[in-house]
């Protein structure tokens, strides 16, 4: 019997080999990531500073519930006193964040605990993300460059990666890996009916999570009924398992999140009778399809009952709820939406978003175009349009591109969609390229293409224009007036309520034991429009601002963007005043050591 003959000296195994092109490109670039996640933000993670607004409001609300407060009682008490802000922030991200540091905190205490987990909680998010991706990207195309190619295309996707920034505590984060969960276990479905199982309480979980999620829950339901359209193996069993999961996983996140006495209490920002209603419904529309599969015998049929039933489904919910179809600013005081709202970027629509931030809006857009034509250039090549890993990525794609063009915020969903169907299409262009001679040629058209492709290309172009045209400051000067340094000198404050700018309540709220009026939220519109009354308007509407709000004192920075944007607004108003030293007497000047870039004053109304 012949032996095969042994490997030459230093080749590696297969199995070598796929470790390396599997695990090594993965951790390649995730250690990377860290390490210029760390050279950019270590020094304010090091002093107790976080990236954004929403990341001090999650640790507020992590604290608060680690300090006693209830499950069910998701008010901020410091927030607003006057009329506490009830958030609609899940529980979920509060018990992995919460969680570690509890355990943590007797061991290291409360200071260095957090530390650890703001910067292990987002990366480990981001290894998760990495694998994903990688793992789908790998469905597509089995070359042996795919992963390497996947991790460094969704490495040079700033807008994606900075939801995983360290520091980055917010719940959106925790969405995107879920929803690439959810792809995977869509994708992976072919011979393995028990999976929908996990996919519809991974859906569940999703809005529990937060709203947001609804366009690829949405996706999920399309997708799941598209292989009982095409009559694919155990597609009856699916639709039943899936929607038995969501059905049950909504039910049960909106009794456990929700006190019994607003079980039937709708509201549209938030998991509520709203979304789980809908989601019976589907579940038995789900039901209902299963059980006339072999009435049914066309592909268009299929399709055309299982759209009416939906979409029946959908216009009951709207029937019964249409003021959630303005969505949740569609009640707030003109005055807010015209000098906050409005200026939030990602908050409004695509529109919107380009006309605040051309560079950084258009590169949300580059994966999503990339992974269309990858899907249509190499999936038509393929005669793959309509194989279970190409359909389902591109429906989660194309809802979640739509959705951003309707919020901005929610575009980073479509490029974590996007980096697979993106792989495919560098994949196969560098195999076409690979046709070039002389090897020089190659390399050179390779090359081109891999710049050309990378998602960070034409946005730096862009930007580097845009800045040199238009001589715009991209810097955050929002930086200093709310470092660690400068918001800690407060608390030689006697403990009090400050009524602040809207940008400065969330970092006040976590580095001081004040209690602040604003902050950048659509349920605390009476706190935002205090501060709009007190920095923007008259003396006597801002006098009155402050007694309406039992404010203590009222903080202002003196340089930052809002600062700027307020006296835009209010060239003469309050806020204007205290910048010349001209305060009104029953406001009192302030000075702490270190203070120096706020405005501080105590109020005196007798």
């Amino acid at each position: 019997m012949s032996k095969s003959p042994p490997k030459p000296s230093g080749e590696l195994s297969a199995r070598s080999q796929y470790l390396i092109e599997r695990h090594g490109s993965v951790f390649l670039v995730w250690i990377l990531l860290l390490f210029v996640g760390w050279s950019r933000t270590g020094a304010q993670l090091l002093r107790g500073e976080l990236i954004g607004n929403d990341d001090y409001m999650r640790m507020a609300e992590i604290r608060d519930w680690l300090g006693g407060q209830s499950w069910f009682d998701l008010h901020q008490y410091r927030l607003n006193p006057v009329e506490p802000l009830n958030s609609h922030w899940s529980r979920i991200s509060d018990i992995l964040i919460g969680g570690p540091i509890k355990i943590l905190t007797p061991i290291l205490g409360q200071a260095k605990a957090e530390l650890v987990v703001v910067i292990a909680y987002p990366s480990i998010l981001m290894l998760l993300y990495l694998y994903l991706a990688t793992a789908i990207a790998r469905k597509l195309s089995n070359h042996r460059a795919t992963p390497i190619i996947a991790a460094f295309m969704a490495a040079l996707s700033f807008g994606l990666f900075a939801q995983f920034g360290m520091g980055r505590i917010d719940h959106h984060g925790l969405q995107i890996v879920v929803a690439l969960t959810i792809t995977w276990f869509i994708i992976t479905s072919i011979n393995k009916p028990n999976t929908m199982i996990i996919t519809g309480i991974l859906c569940g979980i999703g809005l529990y999570i937060g709203i947001e999620s609804a366009p690829y829950v949405a996706a999920a339901c399309i997708a799941v009924v598209l292989i009982w359209v095409l009559s694919e193996e155990n597609s009856a069993q699916k639709l039943r398992f899936f929607g038995l999961a969501l059905a049950l996983t909504t039910l049960l996140s909106l009794l456990v999140s929700t006190p019994p006495n607003a079980w039937f209490t709708p509201k549209c920002d938030a998991l509520s009778v709203v979304y789980t209603q809908l989601a019976l419904l589907v579940a038995v529309v789900l039901w209902a399809l299963s059980y006339v599969d072999h009435k049914l015998k066309t592909p268009i049929t299929r399709l055309l009952v299982a759209g009416f039933l939906g979409g029946s489904a959908l216009f009951a919910t709207i029937a019964l709820y249409p003021q959630c179809l303005s969505g949740p600013y569609a009640n707030l005081d003109d005055r807010l939406i015209e000098v906050w709202l409005s200026n939030v970027a990602e908050a409004g629509n695509f529109l919107q978003f380009f006309r605040v931030d051309m560079a950084t809006s258009i590169g949300a857009l580059i994966l999503p175009i990339l992974a269309i034509f990858g899907y249509v250039f190499v999936g038509r090549r393929e005669n793959n349009l309509l194989g279970l890993p190409h359909r389902t990525l591109i429906l989660f794609v194309i809802l979640s591109l739509l959705a951003g063009m309707l919020q901005a915020r929610l575009l980073f969903f479509a490029t974590a969609f996007s980096i697979p169907l993106a792989t495919l299409l560098l994949v196969s262009t560098l195999k076409w390229a690979g046709r070039f001679k002389p090897a020089p040629v190659r390399l050179l058209v390779q090359s081109a293409l891999i710049v050309s492709m990378a998602p960070i290309t034409i946005p730096l172009i862009m930007g580097a224009t845009i800045k040199q045209d238009a001589e715009i400051d991209t810097t955050d000067s929002n930086r200093p007036c709310i470092s660690q340094p400068v918001l800690s000198a407060l608390n030689s404050l006697p403990i009090g309520t400050a009524l602040t700018q809207i940008d400065l309540g969330a970092p006040v709220l976590h580095f001081t034991k004040l209690s602040v009026t604003s902050a950048p939220y659509h349920r605390n519109a009476s706190g935002i429009l205090s501060a709009v009354d007190v920095f923007i308007e008259n003396e006597a509407m801002a006098k009155q601002a402050v007694i309406n709000m039992k404010a203590d004192y009222v903080i202002a920075c003196r340089d930052s963007n809002e600062t700027n944007l307020m006296l835009k607004f209010g060239p003469n108003g309050m806020l204007a005043k205290l910048l010349a030293d001209n305060p009104p007497d029953w406001l009192k000047p302030i000075e702490i050591k270190n203070g120096h870039e706020l405005l501080i004053y105590q109020v005196v109304i007798p």
